[in-house]
């Protein structure tokens, strides 16, 4: 990708987004003192001002491909694809197998005289409640927004709607995945102010069509065009109404989750003692975040072993330990980075 596009994201002094700058034009700044590096939770470099600046920001349109697995995400700022993103959602299998397992516990210790909490029967009734296994993807889409919300000045949005009649249909469990939770992500654009324009499933394919973007069948894969094409087809209509060449691709993989809800172990040690299982942190970082070991290791934070540290391995998925950490980050799991440069057809 040429070093003339506008591939730099800017925050000004007071962290508000301003309009990406070119690479060139980012040494500059730095090197004038006039700003400082900064970096997104996406691995992208960006810089913020140390100075005030011009304000007038190009028209910038985010296109959002609604997903049951996989989602996609873009942002076209001004005639530029400034990032586009492919989204692994949380499984829903395994979030609900740990819910499961944890109202199993949580019922057995009314039993037992021990810690626990009194049964709840109005926790179901209130307004605008979703359930945590639904909660929990409808967080992992949120969590996306807020940071490309808080790197680029997002003014146009356009939706991809899923709807589905559940009293026809009894057969729709993915769709209601993709459905439930759609009032949230209206209010979050809501409070941001921006123009938000809804599109059918059957009208995202022609307008990827339209633009010439393809798309491949396979969902799953690790590619631009397995959902990005139609976010991406879905900002420049909403956007410059134009083909515009895919820029920079992050596949953003968000399906692991820690424990931290399981207050004892399940199975009682020698004396009918059970011990603490689960805390949620570990020496005061909580789990789930992205850790560095000083010989080069990294995963996910995800319990304490000896009075060290234990975390999940990025590359071989296994739990590996070591009694102090390199580096603690709280950005997103990058399974792919690049550059996509793919014709029109």
């Amino acid at each position: 990708m040429s070093t003339k596009k506008h591939k730099v994201f800017v925050l000004a002094v007071d962290g508000e987004p301003l309009t990406p700058t070119t690479p060139a034009r980012a040494r500059k700044l730095l090197k004038a003192g006039q700003a400082k590096p900064v970096w997104s939770k996406f691995g992208t470099f960006g810089i913020q001002v140390m100075v005030e600046t011009r304000r007038e920001n190009p028209e910038t349109a985010l296109g959002v491909d609604v997903g049951t697995k996989f989602e996609g995400y873009a942002v076209v700022c001004g005639k530029e694809n400034s990032l586009s993103i492919k989204l692994d959602l949380p499984d829903k299998k395994k979030i609900v197998k740990k819910l499961d397992k944890r109202r199993t516990l949580r019922r057995n210790r009314r039993r037992r005289k021990c810690r626990r909490r009194p049964a709840r029967s109005d926790n179901r009734k209130r307004d605008g409640f979703i359930a945590p296994s639904q909660l929990v993807i409808v967080n992992s889409r949120l969590k996306i927004l807020r940071e490309l919300f808080r790197i680029y000045p997002i003014t146009l949005v356009g939706l991809e709607d899923i709807k589905f009649n559940h009293a026809r249909h009894r057969w729709g469990q993915n769709f209601s995945t993709a459905e439930i939770g759609k009032q949230k992500i209206r209010e979050f654009f809501t409070r941001h102010l921006v123009d938000l324009y809804e599109y059918q499933g059957w009208e995202t394919k022609l307008v990827r069509e339209q633009y010439g973007y393809k798309k491949t069948g396979n969902k799953s894969e690790d590619k631009f065009t397995s959902h990005s094409s139609d976010a991406l087809a879905l900002a420049c209509d909403v956007g410059v109404g134009q083909y515009i060449e895919p820029g920079p691709f992050r596949v953003v993989d968000d399906t692991y989750r820690p424990v931290r809800r399981r207050l004892h172990d399940t199975q009682p040690v020698k004396g009918g003692i059970r011990e603490k299982y689960s805390r949620g942190t570990v020496f005061g970082h909580r789990k789930g975040l992205l850790v560095g070991t000083p010989k080069g290791k990294s995963g996910r934070l995800c319990g304490e072993y000896k009075g060290g540290y234990r975390y999940h391995d990025l590359e071989t998925g296994q739990r590996r330990s070591t009694n102090r950490l390199g580096w603690v980050s709280t950005q997103f799991i990058i399974r792919k980075e690049g550059c996509v440069d793919s014709p029109p057809g």
